[in-house]
């Protein structure tokens, strides 16, 4: 029997689509955050007519009015069309594949983004304001993603265990173990607060004016944002990016003898595979690994 199109009042507007395709469960905020804002120019292009109008001619134009952009942006925009594209798809809305002759942009091998620890825990150990310092040595100590640590509350934290609850990425939840270092950082920035026991970890040092209920603590100080954590950590450091915190921790410990699979959970990432930057290139790990082979084959030297 030949395929027969949907009756026209089963395709939506693009816009219409696309905000189905963000509100899926599966999506983490900031996934749906970043998708929001990368199809926001092609849904001001195609948003009032149907999602039909996404042709190739439509994604090319798209496309070719990206190429003033990074690579890496470039690359992330297409992906995200290129997702929007799968999950059209099997609604049957589009019968074909309007990315199929539009390729990503290669991109330039990165930079090794671990920095050395001793630096870091130099900056560390120079910061004075108690709840700067209690947040950057948690996301160091834990290997912890910018959101990870901001979105804790108080009372998700186990002290006797010395744990936290994280919510990590894609909301899938792990448990990390704090040093007594971090203890005591944290110990004092919440005795500055007067020691509450419920609501947002980390808060601004001021009132907030129009924040979010449910980021409000009971004296109306508001969650502190990934901005702001950013900026003080850029004026903390020569010039270092928030995310090398993560990288750092976690190349640390690959060196130290974390095995993968112990790496796969300190780190919440969710494939072996994606731990690979962090061990292919790291030459203590190498080093430590070639060392322990000898003793085991040479023991007597």
């Amino acid at each position: 029997m030949a395929h027969l199109p949907a009756p026209p009042a089963t395709i939506p507007t693009f816009q219409t689509a696309v905000e189905r395709f963000l509100a899926q469960a599966r999506f983490a905020p900031r996934t749906r955050d970043s998708y929001g804002r990368d199809l926001a120019p092609l849904v001001s292009q195609l948003g009032a007519g149907p999602v039909t109008g996404l042709t190739p001619a439509a994604v090319a134009a798209f496309l070719a009015g990206l190429l003033h952009l990074a690579p890496a942006t470039f690359n992330r925009r297409h992906a995200a069309v290129h997702s929007l594209i799968r999950w059209c798809t099997r609604q049957g809305w589009l019968d074909h594949d309007p990315l199929a002759t539009q390729e990503r942009r290669p991109q330039p091998p990165g930079e090794p983004r671990a920095l050395d620890p001793a630096q870091v825990e130099a900056v560390l150990g120079g910061i004075r304001d108690r709840r700067d310092r209690a947040l950057f040595w948690l996301l160091y100590d834990g290997g912890l993603r910018c959101h990870e640590a901001l979105a804790i509350d108080i009372e998700e934290i186990d002290w006797g265990e010395r744990a936290i609850h994280i919510h990590g990425k894609g909301d899938r939840p792990r448990e990390m173990f704090f040093s007594r270092q971090v203890a005591r950082q944290l110990d004092a920035y919440l005795k500055e607060r007067g020691v509450p026991t419920r609501g947002p970890l980390f808060v601004t040092h001021r009132r907030a004016r129009n924040p979010r209920r449910a980021d409000l603590t009971a004296d109306g100080h508001a969650r502190l944002s990934y901005r702001q954590v950013d900026t003080l950590w850029k004026g903390y450091t020569p010039g270092w990016d928030l995310h090398q915190l993560r990288h750092t921790a976690i190349s640390a410990r690959a060196a130290r003898g974390y095995t993968e699979v112990e790496l796969k959970r300190f780190s919440g990432h969710r494939s072996l595979r994606s731990l690979e930057r962090y061990i292919a290139d790291n030459r203590e790990a190498a080093k430590r690994k070639a060392r322990e082979w000898e003793r085991r084959a040479w023991p007597d030297g």
